[in-house]
C-alpha cells in the first residue's frame, strides 16, 4: 500500500509539473509575441511564426486575422498525427500548451515596452525558446511544427534545433517572397536564438554514457533492472591494486542522470562514476519521459 501511495504521489507531482510548464509556456510565448516580436516585425519559429506571417500578409489585403485562431486551426491536423504516433498522454499536455497560448495571446495586450527592434527580437525569441525547451524537457511539445520536429528527433537522433532550422528556412523564404529581404534579418536572429535556447534547455535529448566502477555489482544490478534503460556488466582488475572490480556501462538521457547517480551512490557510497556525452547511432534505444 505504501509503495502504491508513493507511486501515486510521484505521478501526481509529474502531472502538476507538466500542467504548470504548459501554462508557463503559454504565458511566456504570448508575452514574447505581444510585448516584443510584434514591434520588431520579427517572426517566431515554427507554427507560431507561420501564423504571424499569414496574419501580416492578411493585413496587406485588409484582412484582420486573429493570431490565436490561426494557431489553433493549424494545430488540428498536426495533433491528429501526434495522437496516432505518440498517444493520448502526449497530445493532452501539448494540447493544453496550445490552448494556454491561444488564451494568453488573446488576454495579454499588445504593449510596446522598448523601441529598439533588436532588443525586442532578442527578448521575445529568448522567452519563446525557454518555454519550448521546458515543454520538450517534460515530455511534450508546444504543438504545431514541434510535433513534427520531435518525431524527427526521436527517429533520427538529432537535436531539435537542427530540424527547427529547416522549418525556419521555409518561413524566411516565404517572408522574402511576400515582403522582400528587409524583414528577415531580425527574424533570422530571433529564430537562431530561439532554437539555440530550446536546445540548451532541452537536456533530455542529450545522451550520456555512464561508466560505473564498483565492488558491489551484486547489489547494484537488481536496482539497475528497475531503471528505464539497460546496463552492461564487465569484470575487471585494478592495475594498481590488483583487486577485482566490476564495470557497469549505462546509456541514458542527461535528464535522468541525477536519479541514476543518487540510486548508485545510495547503494555503494564508494562507487566511482565516469560520465561522457555520447551519440546513439545504431541499435534499440528509447528515451523515456520523466
Amino acid at each position: 500500500m505504501l509503495v502504491m501511495t508513493k507511486r501515486y504521489e510521484a505521478r501526481l507531482r509529474r502531472m502538476v509539473r507538466k500542467l504548470a510548464i504548459a501554462l508557463l509556456y503559454g504565458i511566456l510565448s504570448a508575452i514574447g509575441v505581444n510585448f516584443f516580436l510584434t514591434h520588431a516585425n520579427s517572426y517566431s519559429s515554427g507554427l507560431l511564426g507561420i501564423s504571424q506571417l499569414i496574419q501580416a500578409i492578411g493585413l496587406t489585403m485588409g484582412l484582420h486575422l486573429n493570431l490565436g485562431l490561426l494557431v489553433f486551426i493549424f494545430n488540428v491536423p498536426l495533433f491528429i498525427f501526434a495522437w496516432r504516433v505518440f498517444g493520448l498522454s502526449y497530445i493532452f499536455y501539448s494540447g493544453l500548451a496550445v490552448i494556454f497560448n491561444v488564451i494568453a495571446l488573446a488576454l495579454i495586450p499588445v504593449v510596446k515596452l522598448v523601441s529598439d527592434p533588436l532588443t525586442n527580437t532578442l527578448v521575445g525569441a529568448a522567452l519563446i525558446g525557454l518555454g519550448i525547451g521546458l515543454c520538450f524537457n517534460n515530455g511534450f511539445t508546444t504543438g504545431g511544427i514541434d510535433i513534427v520536429v520531435t518525431y524527427c528527433q526521436r527517429k533520427f537522433h538529432k537535436n531539435v534545433g537542427f530540424f527547427a532550422n529547416v522549418v525556419n528556412g521555409v518561413i524566411l523564404l516565404a517572408t522574402v517572397i511576400a515582403f522582400g529581404p528587409s524583414r528577415i534579418v531580425y527574424s533570422l536572429i530571433g529564430m537562431l536564438l530561439t532554437n539555440w535556447l530550446m536546445d540548451y534547455v532541452f537536456v533530455s535529448q542529450t545522451d550520456v554514457s555512464v561508466t560505473i566502477f564498483t565492488k558491489q555489482a551484486d547489489k547494484l544490478i537488481p536496482a539497475l533492472k528497475t531503471f528505464a534503460h539497460g546496463a552492461t556488466v564487465m569484470h575487471g582488475i585494478g592495475a594498481y591494486t590488483g583487486d577485482e572490480t566490476d564495470v557497469i556501462i549505462v546509456i541514458t538521457p542527461r535528464s535522468q542522470l541525477v536519479g541514476l547517480r543518487k540510486m548508485v551512490k545510495t547503494i555503494d557510497p564508494r562507487v566511482f562514476l565516469s560520465i561522457q556525452r555520447t551519440s546513439v547511432e545504431l541499435g534499440i534505444y528509447r528515451r523515456h519521459s520523466l
